[in-house]
Parts: C-alpha cells; sequence; structure tokens
C-alpha cells in the first residue's frame, strides 16, 4: 500500500496542467515506462504524453484500509446493493465494456464504428492514450477492490485485474462526454447524464467504492481537458464533429459557441447521488 499522505499543495482543479518539473519521481518512472513500452500507446498522432499530468498529485490520496471513509464507503455500497434491480444490473454489464457506441442514444445518432467511423477512431485513440496514465496512478496507490476487502460485497459485475482507486470506467464516463459535449454542445445536458451513468453503475456492480468514482469523475474531467488543449487533437475532434452533426443534420459547429474547456459535472466533481430505492443505513 503507498502512503496515504497528500501532496503539501493541492492543484487547483481548474490549473490542471502539471508540467515536467512537478511530477511525481515514481509517476515520471511509469511515464518513462510507458513510453518505452511503446505499443501501450496507440500508433497515430499524440494527444496527451504519459508524463504530461501527474494524476497522483492532483488526487487526493486513495483511502486507507479502515479508514473512516473507507467504512462510509462500504456503507453506501450495500445501500447500493441492497437497492439495485435486475434492470440497472443488465445495464452495468453493458457498460462493461467501454466504447464511443455506448453514448449513442444520448448523443442522438449511432456511433458505431460502421456508422461512424472517424468519431470512432478519434475517441478510441484519445481513451487509450489517456488511459495509459490512469493506469500509472491505479498501480501507485493499488487499492484494494471493495469485493475483495469485504465479503458483505456481493459482485454482479466482471471482478477485474487492475486496482481499485480510481475508477477506470467512471474517468471513462466523464472522458467521454466531455469530448462529445464539446462535439453536440446542443444535447451536452444529456451526455454529461450518459457519462455519470458509469460511475454509478460501478457502485451497484459492486466492483468500486464511491471515493474510486469520485476520484475517476475528476480524473476524467482533468484528462479531457488536456486532449481538448492539444492542436492535434483539435482538428480531428472538428472532423468528427462534423461527422456526427452531419448524421443529426444539425448546422457545422462554430468555433465561436465550441467550449473552449471541459466542463465539470453539474454539482461538482464529486457528486455521487445515494441510490433511490433504499434508506441510509443507521
Amino acid at each position: 500500500m503507498r502512503p496515504q499522505t497528500a501532496p503539501s499543495s493541492r492543484t487547483d482543479i481548474s490549473r490542471l496542467a502539471v508540467r515536467r518539473s512537478r511530477l511525481s519521481p515514481l509517476f515520471a518512472l511509469g511515464a518513462l515506462a510507458l513510453v518505452m513500452a511503446g505499443p501501450v500507446l496507440a500508433a497515430g498522432p499524440d494527444y496527451i504524453r504519459p508524463d504530461q499530468v501527474d494524476l497522483i498529485r492532483i488526487l487526493p490520496p486513495a483511502p486507507a484500509p479502515g479508514s473512516a471513509t473507507t467504512q462510509e464507503d462500504f456503507r453506501i455500497l450495500l445501500d447500493y446493493q441492497k437497492a439495485r434491480t435486475p434492470a440497472q444490473v443488465a445495464a452495468a454489464n453493458e457498460d462493461v465494456k467501454r466504447h464511443p457506441a455506448r453514448f449513442s442514444e444520448a448523443v442522438g445518432t449511432d456511433l458505431s464504428k460502421s456508422a461512424a467511423p472517424i468519431t470512432d477512431e478519434v475517441l478510441d485513440h484519445a481513451w487509450k492514450q489517456a488511459y495509459a496514465l490512469v493506469s500509472v496512478t491505479k498501480q501507485y496507490w493499488n487499492r484494494q477492490r471493495p469485493y475483495l476487502a469485504n465479503p458483505e460485497i456481493h459482485l454482479v459485475l466482471p471482478a477485474e485485474d487492475t486496482a481499485s482507486y480510481p475508477s477506470g470506467h467512471a474517468t471513462y464516463g466523464m472522458f467521454m462526454a466531455i469530448l462529445l459535449a464539446n462535439m453536440v454542445p446542443e444535447r451536452a445536458g444529456i451526455i454529461m447524464d450518459r457519462g455519470r451513468e458509469y460511475g454509478i453503475e460501478r457502485l451497484i456492480g459492486g466492483v468500486h467504492y464511491p471515493s474510486d468514482v469520485e476520484a475517476g469523475r475528476i480524473t476524467g474531467s482533468v484528462l479531457a481537458a488536456e486532449v481538448l488543449g492539444n492542436a492535434a487533437f483539435k482538428a480531428d475532434l472538428a472532423r468528427a464533429a462534423a461527422e456526427v452533426r452531419t448524421a443529426l443534420k444539425l448546422p457545422p459547429l462554430s468555433p465561436a459557441i465550441m467550449p473552449a474547456q471541459a466542463p465539470l459535472p453539474a454539482g461538482g466533481a464529486t457528486a455521487l447521488p445515494l441510490p433511490a430505492a433504499a434508506a441510509p443505513s443507521k
């Protein structure tokens, strides 16, 4: 288990670009390993570098086993477990696979590879590069999954072989929602709601702690802001937006109305609803 002490200063979320001089030593080593590995990052333009953002310094430390936060996490997970329905479990299982097409309904058009090949390629490439930074952070904190730490948690999703903090699916949901909302701002609210579902489903399934999901939402927002500032990505996103907006019969997206930065989720990056069907445990 990594040290549970927070950095001496927190990075304001409006200034999320962390430069090389501020990289933590272990993060820098991990980033170097990713660069040397080569195939870890998909071939193509670099939308985000492995050493560009130090998530270890940006995120709060992973809660320690037995801490008050972890105990509260378990309480909330058990509430979700009591309240979950077969339909929710089925939806959570469908979202185990991370793919832009899972946002088709929210965006209003088919985002499958066959229907939207440019969008599929650009967003999938962006995610593969962004996830490299998430992977380093997961390895650093090495938090045990809740269903392994507490026998009361009954898993209804496939078991994972990666560490728990931050949630990769919650990161993906927020990351992808922000990029798609930049492409179709007319549907931004629906798209952002869909992105949040990824995190809630991980709680329903018992594979993540609420604090994992909170950290994932922050991570997704950070990484989306970084790629949106990349010139190559901006050009490719414009091509993807044109493809999607043509399918939706929407006018071309004017740079003047295109969001310049990734929006934070309504209610804050870490707002998590409690399960509606279960009263909080006393």
